[in-house]
């Protein structure tokens, strides 16, 4: 491997070359046998989860955040097992309950251990959604179809250092439950079963309530799964379908109307996220191309799909019915995952998750249709030699980029904590208990998991407070009453040189002037350290000040 990659990353990083070359070689070997059996095996499956897992390792303990993102989230597990009632604690801006609950293991941990359970919990969710899209594939198009257009995306799972790809981002949830649903919808599609369709319904009805953003996917495949059962002269099977589809959205707004908390759910995630998504004049997609070549891996992999989807229309009217469908679904989800990743008006790296499921899909059903006989007696190409081309286009590419460029990030994710962040975590540590929330001021989030503390906020940044939009007071408000109600023993300005996106001391907290006389009247400030004020409240310090401050710096 490259020269630049850590002693302590070459054992895990070998392990994981041999077994991808066992699992590529495996696939070949079954395509050579033109397996047509429509269970994958759970020995592959086992090889492919060790190879992303041996690839992965190294960076699950990487010592600090990989990206704002990851620490809110936690923050929000954080806080939310002190307090289960989501909206009432927690307030996820773009991401809803569903992303934030099965981080709760994740809020057990302990600085550095809080991360890695959280990227551990993300590794098995999108792995969970790889296995869905693989076994739906192998209902409809067979084993060895399946197993080769899996490849791409283990490859990338595998091989990506991307931060954006690497913490358990808000996308992984929605891709696990919009992947499950596909598998429930396909595997049973022939079935009666009212159960069936009322767990996809359930499944696509959630994916909303874990982010807003993958609504449109949800909603294209509903569709396709209900023209499928109108189609079937099954039209009964629109109520499991609806019902089900609404049964989080009811639930939702039972806890926020039992618990008082309706105003708080309608405001913060569906009237502000309405504003986040604007319309598309100004070249995100363009913008989202240059994210996913940050590390090759994603980009690689669309260009191979994209030739081999190029290739398929050519063969698509000798193409099976069954293929010719699953096509059009594809090309129809394909579409829609497109739109929900540039629809954001601040387009995010790790907003093109959104795009695994449909280019599996896509590319799964472009193979197929390739590889299916021209006509119904003919016999069928030699798949050994279309999976290796296939494998040649989609999966080498990304393999010699990391052989001959090495680790994008490696600089980043082996950056230990810098001492000035350690002294602000100990003396957050040291003013507050660990049953005590911390408030914070600006867009620290790392701090709530740093220092193992819950918010006293229900939002984790102040990016709605200190940024002008129309519903700002709403929002400072509520931050005001949070605090007040809170009382916490310690509160971080974290508006100062070195922060993420807030470096500009005229938007600290004095430039909100409740908060600044609130703060003023009942706190002192007893460090400024990494860009971040540190203020204990006065009950908090007895006598003269423990240790030597350093100078405060004008607001």
């Amino acid at each position: 491997m490259t020269p630049a990659l850590p002693l302590a990353f070459l054992p895990p990083t070998i392990l994981g070359v041999v077994l991808l070359a066992i699992l590529v070689g495996w696939t070949l070997r079954e395509a050579a046998r033109k397996d047509s059996a429509f269970k994958i095996g759970w020995k592959w499956w086992l090889l492919a989860a060790l190879t992303v897992l041996s690839f992965r390792w190294p960076l699950l303990w990487t010592p600090h955040q990989m990206n704002p993102d990851e620490s809110q989230l936690i923050a929000g597990a954080i806080t939310l097992r002190h307090d289960p009632v989501f909206w009432r604690s927690v307030d996820g801006g773009t991401a809803g309950p569903f992303d934030y609950y099965p981080l709760l293991p994740a809020a057990w941990g302990d600085g550095p251990a809080s991360y890695a359970i959280a990227r551990l919990i993300g590794v098995a969710a999108m792995l969970g959604a790889l296995f869905f899209l693989g076994e739906t594939l192998a209902v409809v198009a067979g084993t060895t179809i399946a197993r080769v257009a899996l490849l791409p995306a283990i490859t990338f799972q595998a091989l990506t250092t991307s931060p954006d790809f690497i913490h358990c981002s808000t996308e992984v949830m929605p891709v696990l439950l919009f992947s499950a649903a596909g598998y429930v919808a396909v595997a049973g599609q022939d079935a009666r079963s009212t159960a069936r369709l009322w767990l996809v319904g359930l499944l696509l009805g959630s994916m909303p309530w874990a982010k807003l953003q993958a609504t449109p996917l949800a909603a294209g495949l509903w569709a396709a799964v209900a023209l499928h059962e109108l189609r079937a002269h099954r039209p009964r099977a629109l109520f499991p379908l609806l019902a089900g589809g609404l049964l989080p959205t009811l639930g939702c707004f039972a806890l926020t109307t039992f618990t008082g908390e309706t105003a708080n759910m309608l405001t913060p995630y569906l009237a502000r996220n309405l504003v986040y998504v604007q319309n598309l004049p100004d070249g995100r997609l363009l913008l989202q191309w240059r994210n996913a070549l940050t590390d090759g891996y994603l980009a690689f992999w669309l260009a191979g799909t994209a030739v081999f989807v190029t290739w398929s229309l050519w063969r698509m009217r000798r193409a099976p019915e069954k293929l010719r469908l699953g096509a059009l679904v594809g090309g129809g989800l394909l579409a829609l995952s497109v739109w929900s990743v540039i629809a954001p008006s601040r387009p995010s790296t790790h907003h093109l998750l959104l795009l695994l499921p449909a280019l599996v899909w896509t590319g799964g059903v472009a193979l197929a249709v390739i590889a299916s006989p021209a006509t119904p007696t003919a016999p069928a190409k030699n798949c050994l030699l279309l999976a290796a081309f296939f494998l040649i286009v989609c999966v080498l590419p990304s393999v010699a980029w990391r052989w001959h460029a090495g680790d994008t990030f490696a600089a980043f994710t082996q950056t230990d904590v810098r001492p000035a962040r350690r002294r602000l975590t100990e003396l957050v540590r040291r003013y507050s208990t660990p049953d005590e929330p911390l408030a914070i001021w600006g867009w620290r989030t790392s701090l709530y998991v740093e220092a193992g503390r819950r918010q006293a906020t229900r939002q984790a940044q102040s990016e709605a407070q200190i940024y002008p939009n129309a519903l700002q007071g709403y929002f400072l408000r509520r931050y005001f009453e949070d605090f007040r109600a809170a009382n916490p023993a310690v509160f971080a300005d974290a508006v100062g040189p070195g922060n993420f996106v807030f470096e500009d001391r005229s938007r600290a907290h004095e430039c909100f002037p409740l908060l600044r006389n609130w703060v003023q009247a009942r706190y002192t400030l007893v460090a400024d350290l990494d860009g971040t004020r540190l203020y204990v409240r006065d009950d908090r310090l007895p006598g003269a000040h423990a240790f030597p401050l350093p100078a405060p710096r004008a607001p």
